[in-house]
C-alpha cells in the first residue's frame, strides 16, 4: 500500500511538495517554497510531516524556485538521499538556488540596516546550497531509473521550461504520474509535452484550469513596442530569468527580422541571472528547439543587444534616452533590478511598463497591473504616470484547452488529484477530468493524506 500526502502546491500554486510513502520508503516529489504574500511565505516555517532525514529521495520536475526552493532547507535539516532530476535542471537548479540564498541574505541584512524589530527568515545560506547540489544525480527523459529501491522512475518532457519533465512512477502494479508544471504546445523555444500512456493515478497541475489564454502573444507585443516607441521613452519589461526572459528576447528577435522600426529599438537585457539561463540554452541545444542566428554574443538573434551584468552597467541605464528596451528580472517586481528601473520610470509619462506573465496577489506587478494611481519604493512614493500593458499570453502553463488536450493522451481511466492552482482552477480541473473522461477526480488539499 502507498500513501500520498499534499504537504505544498495543494489549494494554492506555489510551494510543491508531495510526500509519497511507500514500502517503508519516504519520497518527496519536488521541494518547493511558497512564495507571494506573508500568510503564504510564513508556510516555509512549518515542519514536514516526517523529519528530513527520515526522507530517503527527492524526485524533481523543473528547476522553478516553487519546486526546488525549500532543497537546501531539506539538507540544513538532515537530508543525506538522492535527489534526481534531468541534467538542464541540474544546472538551472543550482542558478536558482544561488539567487534564492543571496536574496535572503539580502533581506536579512536590509532587515537589520534599517533597524527594524525583525528581519526575514534565513531558510539556508549558500553553504546549504552547495551542499545540495553534492546530492544531485541528472537522469535523463525516458532512462527508467531506480528510486532507493522503493520504485522505477521515468522522466518525460512537459515542455514548460528547459529540462522541465513529468515522472511516471512505477510500483505495486501501478504508474502513477506527476504532471509537475505542464507546458503549452506549439511554442517556438519548447517541445510540445510529451503523451501520457497509461495510469493509473495523475497527481495534475490546475494552474489555468479555468481559463483560456490568449492567442499567439508576439503580435500583442508587437503593438506594444510600437506604442512604447511612439511615447518616447524607456520599455520596462519586468520578465522571470528563467524562460520568460529567453521568450520575450526571442519574440522581439522574431519582430526585429519583419519590422524595421522594431530593429532599430536597442534592447538591454539587466540581468545576470538571465545571461546564466542563456548559457543553459547553449549548453544543452537539443532540449529547446533550434534557433536562427542563436549565437553567444546576440542570443535568440536578437539584434543591436547589450548584457547589464555588473550593479554600475544596471545603473548606467538611467542616462540611455529614447525609445529603448530593459529585460530585467523579477517577473512580479517582487525584488531584484527591476524595482530600480521602475523607480526611475514609473513617474515618466513617456515609459511604458509591460508585465508578461501572471502577476500573484499582494505582488508589486499585481498593485500595478490593478490600476495602482501611486505606489512606494525605496521609501518613495511615486505617481504612475508610465502606460502600464499586461500580457498574459506569454505564460509557460499549460491553459484549459491544453490541459484537456494532454489529459486525452493519457490511455486509461487514473484517478485525478488536482495540484499547483488556487479552489477555482483547481475545481475546474477535477471537474473537466469527471465530466470529459469520466475519471474519479479529487482536489488535493495541503495536509491531506490519500491512499494510491
Amino acid at each position: 500500500m502507498a500513501e500520498l500526502t499534499f504537504i505544498g502546491a495543494a489549494g494554492i500554486v506555489t510551494g510543491s511538495k508531495h510526500l509519497l510513502t511507500v514500502g517503508g520508503k519516504h519520497i518527496l516529489v519536488d521541494c518547493g517554497m511558497f512564495q507571494g504574500v506573508a500568510s503564504v511565505t510564513a508556510l516555509n516555517g512549518l515542519p514536514l510531516p516526517v523529519p528530513a532525514d527520515d526522507i530517503d529521495a527527492v524526485i524533481i520536475t523543473h528547476g522553478h524556485l516553487d519546486h526546488v526552493g525549500y532543497l537546501p532547507k531539506l539538507i540544513h535539516d538532515g537530508f543525506s538521499g538522492p535527489i534526481f532530476c534531468t541534467p538542464p535542471t541540474v544546472d538551472v537548479m543550482e542558478i536558482v538556488l544561488d539567487d534564492s540564498a543571496h536574496l535572503q541574505q539580502e533581506l536579512q541584512e536590509r532587515g537589520f540596516q534599517h533597524q527594524r524589530p525583525y528581519a526575514p527568515p534565513m531558510y539556508y545560506d549558500q553553504r546549504d546550497v552547495d551542499r545540495t547540489m553534492k546530492h544531485v544525480q541528472p537522469v535523463a527523459y525516458h532512462e527508467p531509473f531506480d528510486v532507493v529501491g522503493a520504485l522505477k522512475a521515468t522522466y518525460f518532457d512537459a515542455g514548460h521550461i528547459i529540462g522541465s519533465a513529468f515522472a511516471g512512477l512505477e510500483f505495486e502494479g501501478k504508474r502513477v504520474v506527476f504532471s509537475g508544471d505542464l507546458g503549452r504546445y506549439d511554442r517556438p523555444l519548447l517541445f510540445d509535452p510529451e503523451p501520457m500512456g497509461a495510469a493509473t493515478d495523475l497527481i495534475c497541475e490546475s494552474t489555468y484550469a479555468n481559463q483560456v489564454h490568449p492567442p499567439e502573444p508576439t503580435e500583442a507585443l508587437h503593438q506594444t513596442l510600437l506604442a512604447g516607441i511612439a511615447r518616447g521613452g524607456a520599455i520596462v519589461i519586468p520578465a522571470f530569468a528563467v524562460e520568460r526572459s529567453q521568450d520575450i528576447l526571442l519574440a522581439i528577435a522574431t519582430l526585429q527580422a519583419q519590422d524595421p522600426q522594431i530593429a532599430n529599438l536597442p534592447v538591454h537585457l539587466d540581468s545576470p541571472m538571465a545571461e546564466k539561463v542563456d548559457d543553459v540554452f547553449e549548453r544543452f541545444p537539443n532540449a529547446h528547439r533550434s534557433v536562427a542566428n542563436d549565437s553567444q554574443s546576440t542570443p535568440f538573434g536578437i539584434r543591436d543587444f547589450t548584457l547589464h551584468v555588473t550593479t554600475e552597467e544596471s545603473k548606467a541605464l538611467n542616462d540611455v534616452k529614447g525609445p529603448h528596451v530593459i529585460v530585467s528580472a523579477s517577473g512580479m517586481a517582487s525584488g531584484g533590478r527591476i524595482l530600480h528601473h521602475l523607480h526611475n520610470n514609473l513617474g515618466d509619462a513617456k515609459a511604458t511598463v509591460i508585465f508578461p506573465g501572471y502577476q500573484s496577489l499582494g505582488t508589486l506587478g499585481y498593485i500595478l497591473t490593478h490600476s495602482a494611481k501611486r505606489v512606494t519604493l525605496y521609501n518613495d512614493t511615486i505617481p504612475v504616470a508610465a502606460a502600464i500593458v499586461h500580457l498574459s499570453g506569454f505564460s509557460a502553463h499549460a491553459d484549459r484547452n491544453e490541459l484537456h488536450r494532454w489529459l486525452q493522451t493519457c490511455t486509461t481511466t487514473p484517478h485525478l488529484y488536482a495540484v499547483h492552482g488556487e479552489a477555482p482552477s483547481a475545481a475546474a480541473l477535477a471537474a473537466m477530468a469527471r465530466g470529459s473522461f469520466g475519471w474519479k477526480a479529487d482536489v488535493a488539499y495541503r495536509g491531506t493524506t490519500v491512499t494510491l
